[in-house]
């Protein structure tokens, strides 16, 4: 199968040649050409109104910027991304017609923020306003310097020789954030804590030896070393087989599997990255912070383009840890906000990360200091049969099989943060259905042990707030919490949320059976959490409604949220990294549409100080029915460490599934495709 690499603002007459190149190369059972040069492909196209900013975009909000005296070459940028168009502008445009192209920029300039609004059509800057006490993402030259100034701190080699470890080159750190614990010296300056990992060994990856109980807290922008902490000492864990430079044997060579999909397949493009499959048209767009986002989500019925999504992505993640150790106790990440899925996105491998036949897309994304860059293959499109029926029925007069093989189309990236991987599919089907996927995979933080196993005098006290998962190596408890921005539209903005409840009612005269249940309906009419009640505690249906359209058996068209993963934080809500991140304490929240809310713990979660985002959102209870509204749904597990984590951790999935109903008037599933019968087995 041939392998195709495109670049995310290549125009759609560079698609169409790859496309047919690659086509041409699949006849003949060889790769395709490669894409041309970048000094030899067209200039970047700007066709749509959610179209990514392009690296000349990108260049041109920084020049306007350094221009204006709102920057100088000492500015970093912490975000220079798209400023959407209002909504409705957006639904109502057309192909051909013109549209504003404005740029959101966080700058960071002498120690403030700032945040600015630039005009690209017009070249002008149109505002700057300085946020005071607010932190940007952590950027590259932050991270670089707060590593440098630790490890060129007396303190650090005295703490390493302590330890029995004299020289420094074999020790390698990382910079993490902060978080914020008052009165810790050094609140209010850019703070990151910096670990130790030993790197003797030459490890994949370094952070299998973690060196214990050594920490510096470091100011990222002037570099001053605000303090070391150099608690216990325990000896390094062994270094873990298979964790080598190279990939040690396999037990048993597995034959090969792939997912192969007739040529030339059902997938088409147009513009910067407008995706058409069977029945379903959606744009992409890369980011710097979500990584991706998926808008303008509409399926074809009958002759009608039907709205489900205007926009979907990661919002934020919140990963704390379950450790009091004072080199632990901090480690309370939010990814998004602190880091940038789209910053730390990675390159994906054909054939491991997705299909060797999968469609591969360079994303571009702005840099620190006011240009871009390029992430080859980082995202993923592909279709594949899942081997399942999406639908089957055997007739015994017959003696056949009547039905339809299951296809699917992903769309996939894989940001790594630190000792994280986090597959992050979204998935059509031709019933309708979309299905938001989250992987986790990569290895365990880990710690070092007294213990090397569970009959050792210590293991009990090492294990309190972890398993040992290898002699010598725990691995702490920890939670992930996926908070989902879903900006639905069923058919049109205006909708309601609605929870069916299963309601137990005993019957009478029903032939013995005394007892049913039936369904009790219940909307919600102000924004905020959905909080459960003695009726959901048997299980609910929670469904976004239109109110104002009827099936054609007069039924609201809705879309059922259908959730496999829902654990909510257990954390005590005045805890201080709980209270940054309480959309985490809630599985779902309804909020009243509103442009500038974005981000599920705030604009600034970086050393936030309290929660700026969904519970903010939220606290003047506006009405939420029949309105333009956003379901924020958490995607919430708790991962119990094991020895099958190490030294490698099995990809582990977590999933939402969105599921029209009462939305179409008969199945989708036998739309698609034609009707299969097959003779039946004896």
């Amino acid at each position: 199968m041939a392998r195709f690499v495109l670049k995310l603002q290549c125009c759609a007459i560079a698609l169409a040649l790859l496309f047919c190149a690659a086509a041409e190369a699949a006849k003949k059972k060889t790769s395709p050409p490669p894409p041309p040069a970048a000094q030899e492909q067209p200039a970047p196209i700007v066709d749509h109104p959610l179209d990514a900013l392009t690296a000349d975009e990108i260049e041109a909000v920084a020049k306007l910027l350094r221009q204006s005296g709102a920057a100088d070459d000492k500015t970093l940028f912490g975000i220079i991304s798209l400023d959407e168009p209002p909504k409705a502008d957006v639904l109502a445009w057309t192909p051909g017609r013109e549209f504003q192209r404005h740029a959101f920029a966080i700058l960071r300039k002498d120690q403030k923020t700032y945040e600015a609004r630039v005009d690209l059509k017009s070249a002008k800057v149109i505002s700057v306003t300085e946020v005071p006490g607010k932190f940007p993402m952590i950027m590259n030259a932050m991270w670089e310097r707060a590593r440098d100034a630790f490890i060129k701190d007396k303190r650090f080699a005295t703490a390493l020789a302590r330890r029995g470890i004299s020289d420094s080159s074999t020790v390698f750190c990382t910079p993490n954030s902060a978080g914020y614990f008052p009165p810790e010296p050094g609140t209010g300056h850019f703070l990151l804590k910096v670990p130790c990992f030993s790197s003797k060994d030459k490890l994949h990856p370094a952070l299998a030896r973690p060196i214990e109980g050594l920490m510096g807290v470091v100011d990222g922008e002037s570099g001053e070393v605000i303090s070391v902490l150099d608690h216990e000492m325990v000896g390094l864990p062994p270094a873990p087989q298979g964790y080598g430079e190279t990939l040690p044997p396999r037990d048993e060579a597995a034959a090969p599997a792939e997912i192969l999909v007739s040529e030339p397949g059902n997938i088409k493009f147009s513009g910067q990255l407008m995706v058409n499959w069977l029945k379903w048209n959606f744009h992409l767009r890369a980011d710097k912070r979500a990584g991706l986002v998926v808008s303008l989500v509409r399926f074809k019925d009958g002759e009608r383009m039907r709205n489900l999504a205007y926009e979907m992505n990661v919002s934020e993640m919140f990963v704390p840890y379950m450790d009091p150790n004072p080199t632990w106790s901090y480690r309370t990440f939010m990814d998004v906000g602190e880091f940038g899925l789209g910053y730390l996105i990675s390159s994906l491998a054909p054939g491991i990360d997705c299909p060797a036949s999968a469609y591969y897309v360079d994303l571009t994304f702005p840099n620190d200091v006011g240009g871009a860059y390029t992430k080859q293959r980082a995202l993923c499109i592909f279709e594949r049969p899942t081997g399942d029926p999406v639908w089957r029925h055997y007739s015994s007069g017959r003696n056949d099989v009547q039905g339809e093989p299951q296809l699917e189309l992903v769309v996939r990236i894989i940001p790594t943060l630190g000792n994280y991987d986090y597959v992050t599919d979204y998935v059509f089907d031709p019933n309708g259905n979309i299905k938001l996927r989250v992987g986790a995979t990569g290895f365990d933080a880990i710690k070092s042990s007294e213990a090397a196993d569970m009959d050792a005098p210590t293991a009990a006290a090492d294990t309190t707030y972890g398993n040992l998962i290898a002699p010598y190596t725990v691995a702490p408890y920890h939670d992930h919490y996926f908070s989902f921005r879903l900006d639905m539209d069923v058919d049109q903005p205006e909708n309601t949320f609605v929870r069916n409840t299963f309601t137990p009612t005993p019957v009478k005269d029903a032939g013995g059976r005394t007892s049913i249940w039936s369904l009790k309906g219940q909307r919600f009419l102000k924004e905020g959490p959905i909080v459960e009640d003695d009726a959901s505690m048997n299980g609910a249906l929670y469904r976004l409604q239109n109110s104002n359209e009827k099936n054609r058996l007069k039924q609201n068209p809705s879309l059922w949220f259908n959730a496999n993963h829902d654990s909510e934080s257990l954390l005590d809500q005045a805890d201080t990294p709980q209270s940054r991140a309480n959309f985490s304490s809630h599985q779902f929240w309804i909020s009243k549409y509103n442009p500038d809310e974005l981000w599920s713990a705030g604009l600034y979660p970086n050393l936030s100080q309290k929660d700026e985002g969904l519970p903010q959102f939220v606290s003047d209870g506006e009405d939420i029915t029949n309105q333009d509204i956003v379901v924020w749904y958490t995607m919430g597990f708790r991962h119990v460490t094991r020895p099958e984590d190490f030294p490698i951790l099995p990809t582990f999935w977590h999933e939402l599934t969105i599921r029209p109903t009462f939305f179409f008037d008969r199945s989708q599933s036998m739309t698609f495709n034609s009707g299969h019968d097959q003779p039946a087995g004896q």
